[in-house]
């Protein structure tokens, strides 16, 4: 008989009762009141190491088969990553697990799970294939994109290129534009969060801080994000919208386009109060493109207010055909090491 599709609502919350490893007490029990920023998966989890040894033990679930690579990433993408086969076919694909554990925050879970089905139908996001679950782990199986992310491109180039920066930022433009069309805010806009396949092209990825059902003037709260990348709202704990992504992609340009410590360790330091200091050595339309960005009304930024698209900096760009991904990268990435 056909064993029945398990979903992220079906199990509780890690492993059961009667399983569970006492792991000391008070530890965690301190009863601190002070609000705390809600942290990416990435930044939940420890290492799994035990996760290829759970795939092999786990019961069958009627799913794909997986043959798994023996190689263990937790590099690539700083997630549990792994590369994996459906059965025989061509290409690979990347399986990234979560460990069940006390502090989870297993809403991101299935959030995840809900916009990366979502995903399948813009392709400057990172498309998801399937999920599943057993008792101690959560599995999404997704596209492999083997360039890397734009974090790891900052890191060995320390800058892009202008004409990198002018096709990553309107591939990113895309991604988000057709995000909110759907009413979803991503809240986690950063380089490591986007990823690029092996022609160059830009993908938006990681969608377990996103909130759903966001639609034109509706409002949400809660102080969510990366430090850094977080717009001025969700630091005030003011309520917001999906302006919030247009401000992290100023921040992501920045980062594009000077060395990190000049603009982001410097950012923190005024973005409640003043307005952010934009390099005045870039060219004047990137400048301006910037400084809307990172406008501190966000019922003025640009992309919440104004098209994007028809700013001067993205003048030499055919937004038909980039959508259609008929541009051509200006830069292959290199494989990561896998």
């Amino acid at each position: 008989m056909k064993r029945k599709r398990p979903n992220f609502t079906e199990s509780g919350p890690g492993p059961s009762k009667k399983k569970r490893r006492r792991r000391g007490r008070g530890k965690n029990k301190k009863g601190k009141t002070k609000k705390k920023r809600v942290r990416s998966l990435e930044e939940q989890l420890d290492p799994d190491e035990c996760c290829m040894e759970e795939k092999r033990r786990r019961e069958d679930t009627d799913k794909v088969n997986l043959n798994l690579s023996p190689k263990f990433n937790k590099d690539q993408l700083r997630l549990q990553v792994m590369l994996a086969k459906l059965g025989d076919k061509e290409p690979y694909v990347a399986l990234k697990s979560i460990r069940k554990r006390n502090d989870t925050n297993y809403s991101s879970i299935e959030n995840e799970a809900q916009v990366l089905k979502i995903s399948r139908e813009c392709p400057f996001l990172c498309q998801g294939i399937a999920e599943f679950q057993t008792e101690r782990h959560a599995f999404f199986i997704m596209e492999y994109l083997s360039g890397g992310s734009l974090k790891q491109e900052l890191d060995r180039y320390g800058k892009l290129d202008m004409d990198r920066v002018l096709f990553h930022s309107a591939e990113l433009i895309c991604g988000l534009q057709f995000l909110h069309s759907k009413g979803i805010v991503h809240r986690d806009i950063k380089p490591h969060n986007i990823l690029l396949d092996q022609e160059g092209h830009t993908k938006i990825s990681d969608f377990g801080l996103a909130k759903q059902n966001v639609f034109g003037d509706d409002t949400i709260t809660g102080w969510v994000g990366t430090m850094g990348y977080m717009a001025p709202e969700i630091h005030q704990e003011k309520p917001y919208n999906a302006a919030v992504d247009w401000w992290s992609l100023g921040i992501t340009i920045c980062e594009m386009v000077t060395e990190r410590t000049s603009f982001i360790d410097k950012l923190l330091a005024f973005l409640i109060a003043e307005e952010p200091v934009i390099p005045c050595c870039l060219d004047k339309n990137l400048k301006d493109l910037l400084e809307k960005l990172l406008d501190l009304n966000p019922k003025q930024r640009l992309g919440a207010q104004g098209d994007i698209r028809c700013h001067p900096f993205y003048k030499s760009i055919d937004w038909e055909v980039l959508e259609n991904r008929g541009a051509k990268p200006p830069f292959q990435p290199r494989e990561v090491n896998t």
